[in-house]
């Protein structure tokens, strides 16, 4: 556990630190988007966020930008994002049996996610106790999410979906995305608002 607090301290400055130090490992400059080669703002953010791994292409390597993001593909970017899929060891998750989503099984390849996003308290579920991970995310879904990650949740006192729009909104995590609160993402556009997220500082 001791691991794990470290790099909860650690994270609680600001994700840009890890970018900062990503840059001179790697020689890489992708804090700030540049889409002067003439690259969609989608294409340019989906590089950076593969250069940090955090989103990852199919067998083929290919990024299908133009896909629908499901539920299940959002919770793995975002615990990705947060660096949770690093640092909890496989004896300290808690089981299957623990978990109350009822459409959730160990064949599933995103399991793990799920598994660590539960013991982040970043995925709730519904209230039939099913995590509908086939599901594909709106933009509100996906905020509330990052927001949840990044821990400005609990200050929110507007109704939905309008107090998840209004914060992030003002995290600026919807910067170059212009959609509505219920519309359906894709990959694409998922990884314009995680690479805004990576300089949002975590609210303590």
């Amino acid at each position: 556990m001791k691991k794990i607090n470290l790099i909860k301290k650690f994270k609680s400055s600001n994700i840009c630190i890890i970018l900062i130090i990503l840059i001179i490992i790697t020689g890489k400059s992708f804090v700030f988007v540049n889409a002067d080669n003439g690259d969609s703002i989608e294409v340019v953010c989906s590089k950076a966020l593969v250069d940090l791994k955090i989103m990852r292409g199919d067998e083929k390597g290919n990024l299908n930008l133009q896909n629908k993001v499901t539920r299940r593909e959002m919770i793995a970017l975002i615990n990705r994002m947060m660096a949770y899929d690093c640092e909890i060891d496989n004896d300290e998750l808690i089981t299957l049996d623990t978990i109350p989503f009822k459409d959730v099984n160990q064949k599933d390849w995103a399991y793990k996610d799920y598994v660590i996003a539960l013991n982040h308290s970043l995925i709730k579920g519904y209230t039939d106790n099913t995590l509908r991970p086939n599901n594909y995310i709106s933009l509100a879904e996906a905020n509330a999410l990052i927001i949840r990650a990044l821990g400005y949740e609990n200050i929110i006192d507007k109704e939905w979906p309008d107090g998840i729009m209004e914060k992030s909104n003002e995290l600026e995590l919807n910067i170059n995305l212009n959609a509505a609160a219920d519309k359906l993402l894709t990959r694409g556009e998922a990884s314009i608002i995680i690479y805004n997220a990576l300089t949002v500082k975590f609210f303590e």
